[in-house]
C-alpha cells in the first residue's frame, strides 16, 4: 500500500478510535446538574441568556453553539453531547498533528490513541458541557505553536484558539498566560508571532470582560469548599492524580476507580515515559514547561483560596501535552513501547467499564424524585424546592412541566439556578409564613424537595408539618414530601410558583 494511502487509513482509524466511544457514551450517559442548566440557558433569547450568566458563571459561547445546533430540530441535551463528541473528536487529531510536528509520526499516533481512550477526555466529549471545547482548544493552540517551531504558518490558528478557549470557559485565560510563555521558548520571528496571536486571542474577550466582571464570586465558591475539606497529602497529588489513564477518577466523577494498586503501578509507568519522553528538544522543553505551569497554577491560586480547579476538570489545560510527553516517550525504544501498549490498554479498559456502567441506566435522583411528583400530584401542583434541584426536575418533567409550579426557598435562589451557596442563600423575613398562608389552601396539591444539611432544611420540615405532608422518597442530597393520599379525592391544578 502506498505510504500516502496507508497515512489516511491510520488517520481514519485514530478518527473512529475517538468517534465511537465518545458517540455510545453521550448516547448511553445521565445527564447531571451542569448539563440541566446548558439546556436551560441554551434555550433563553440572548438578553436572558447574557442576564443569566451575569448572576452566574462563566462565558456565552458553548450555549450560543447549542441553540444555533437546536435550529434544526436537535433536542436541546442531544445538540450539547453532539458538540461535546465532535469537539472531542477533533482535539484527538489536533493534538496526534501536534505530536507528528514535534517528535515524528509515531508519536502523533501514540498521543492520540492515548487521547482516544483516555477516561477523562471520553467523559468531557459525551456530556454538555464546555470541557470538550476548551480540549480542542489546547489541541488546535499546540499543534498551531509546533507549526511555528517549524518555520510554519500557525499564528492566525493560534489567536482563534485562544479565543475559542476564552469564549468556552474561564479557564482560558490560563491557558492564553501558558501559551504565551510557551511562545517565548520559539525561535525569532515565530516568537513574537506567537505572542502577538495570543495577544489578539485574548483581545477578543474584551466585550465579555464588563458581565464577567460582574459574576458573582459565590456561583464557583463550592470548588473553595471542596478543596478546603481535602486532606494536605491530596491537595498536593490532586492536579496530576488524575492524567493517569488509571487514576481514581470515581472520588470525584461518574467514572470507576481502579484497584489502589493498579493506580500506583499506573503512576509509576507514566513517569517512567515521562522520563524517557524528556528531550533536549525545544518541542519536549515547550510542553514540560506548559504542563507545569498549568498544573502549578491551577495549584497555588486553589490554595490561595481562588475557586478555579475541581479534580477531573482543569487537567483539561494540560492532559494535552502531558499525553504529548508520553507519545514522545513510546517511541523511545522497544521497552517503552510496552510501556506505553500497558497504559493505552488501562486506558481502554476504564473507559469500557464507565461506557458499561453508564449503559446500565439507572434512575438520577432528579429522575426519582421527578417520577415521584408525577405518581403523587397526577394533577400537578407546587414544588417548593431547596438547594439545587430547580432544573433537573423541571428537565425530567418535559412536557408535563405547565402543570407544575416550581418554588424556590428561599425565593432569591431561583435567579440563579445554577447554582446554591448555603451561605448567600437566606430567606426574607418572613419568608416562610408568607409561602405557608399561599400553600394552606393547596395543601393536597403540594410537594416539597428538602435538602438535608442546608441551613433551610427546618424550615421546609416545619412547612411540610405545617400541611401534613409525608415522605415519600429519599435520594442522596434530598427528600421528598408529598401529601397524603386521600382515596376519592381528585386533585386539580392551581399555582403560586414561577411558570
Amino acid at each position: 500500500m502506498p505510504r500516502a494511502a496507508r497515512e489516511q487509513w491510520l488517520w481514519l482509524g485514530l478518527a473512529v478510535a475517538a468517534l465511537l466511544p465518545r458517540a455510545l457514551a453521550a448516547a448511553l450517559r445521565a445527564p447531571w446538574h451542569d448539563e440541566y442548566f446548558t439546556v436551560w440557558a441554551s434555550r433563553l433569547p440572548l438578553k436572558e441568556l447574557i442576564d443569566a450568566l451575569r448572576v452566574d458563571s462563566g462565558p456565552p459561547l458553548p450555549y450560543l453553539l447549542v441553540k444555533l445546533i437546536a435550529i434544526f430540530g436537535m433536542p436541546a441535551l442531544a445538540a450539547a453531547r453532539t458538540l461535546a463528541v465532535a469537539a472531542g473528536t477533533g482535539a484527538v487529531l489536533l493534538a496526534a498533528r501536534a505530536a507528528r510536528r514535534g517528535f515524528g509520526a509515531h508519536a502523533g499516533w501514540w498521543a492520540g490513541a492515548l487521547l482516544a481512550v483516555h477516561p477523562l477526555a471520553v467523559a468531557w466529549s459525551s456530556e454538555g458541557r464546555a470541557y470538550a471545547l476548551l480540549l480542542l482548544a489546547v489541541a488546535w493552540a499546540w499543534d498551531r505553536l509546533e507549526s511555528l517551531a517549524g518555520g510554519k504558518g500557525g499564528a492566525i490558528g493560534l489567536g482563534c484558539a485562544v479565543a475559542l478557549a476564552c469564549w468556552c470557559h474561564g479557564l482560558g485565560l490560563l491557558l492564553a498566560v501558558v501559551l504565551a510563555v510557551a511562545g517565548v521558548t520559539l525561535p525569532r520571528p515565530a516568537r513574537w508571532r506567537a505572542v502577538g496571536a495570543v495577544a489578539a486571542g485574548l483581545a477578543s474577550l474584551l466585550p465579555w470582560l464588563p458581565v464577567a466582571a460582574h459574576q458573582p464570586p459565590a456561583a464557583i465558591a463550592w470548588m473553595a469548599t471542596f478543596w478546603r475539606g481535602l486532606p494536605w497529602a491530596e491537595k498536593l497529588a490532586a492536579p496530576v492524580r488524575l492524567l493517569s489513564p488509571a487514576g481514581n477518577y470515581g472520588t470525584f466523577l461518574d467514572l470507576p476507580s481502579p484497584p489502589p494498586w493498579a493506580e500506583a503501578a499506573a503512576a509509576a509507568l507514566v513517569v517512567v515515559l515521562l522520563a524517557a519522553g524528556w528531550r533536549s528538544w525545544g518541542t519536549a522543553r515547550r510542553l514540560l514547561l506548559g504542563l507545569a505551569l498549568a498544573a502549578g497554577a491551577l495549584a497555588i491560586l486553589t490554595a490561595g483560596g481562588v475557586a478555579v480547579f475541581y479534580p477531573g476538570r482543569g487537567e483539561a489545560l494540560y492532559l494535552v501535552p502531558f499525553l504529548l510527553l508520553l507519545g514522545a516517550g513510546a517511541v523511545r525504544s522497544r521497552p517503552y513501547r510496552t510501556i506505553a501498549s500497558v497504559l493505552l490498554f488501562a486506558a481502554v479498559v476504564m473507559t469500557a467499564v464507565a461506557i458499561a456502567r453508564w449503559a446500565e441506566r439507572r434512575p438520577t435522583p432528579e429522575q426519582r424524585l421527578t417520577t415521584q411528583l408525577r405518581e403523587r400530584l397526577p394533577g400537578g401542583g407546587e414544588v417548593v424546592i431547596s438547594g439545587y434541584w430547580r432544573l433537573g426536575i423541571a428537565y425530567h418533567l418535559g412536557a408535563e412541566r405547565p402543570r407544575f409550579g416550581l418554588v424556590n426557598y428561599p425565593a432569591s435562589a431561583a435567579a440563579h439556578p445554577g447554582w446554591y451557596d448555603p451561605g448567600s442563600g437566606v430567606p426574607a423575613p418572613g419568608e416562610l409564613e408568607r409561602l405557608l398562608a399561599g400553600l394552606r389552601p393547596l395543601a393536597d396539591q403540594t410537594a416539597i424537595i428538602v435538602t438535608p444539611g442546608l441551613a433551610t432544611a427546618p424550615d421546609l420540615e416545619q412547612l411540610a408539618t405545617a400541611l401534613g405532608l409525608q415522605s415519600a422518597v429519599a435520594v442522596p442530597g434530598g427528600r421528598l414530601l408529598v401529601p397524603r393520599a386521600r382515596p376519592g379525592h381528585e386533585r386539580g391544578v392551581a399555582r403560586i410558583g414561577r411558570p
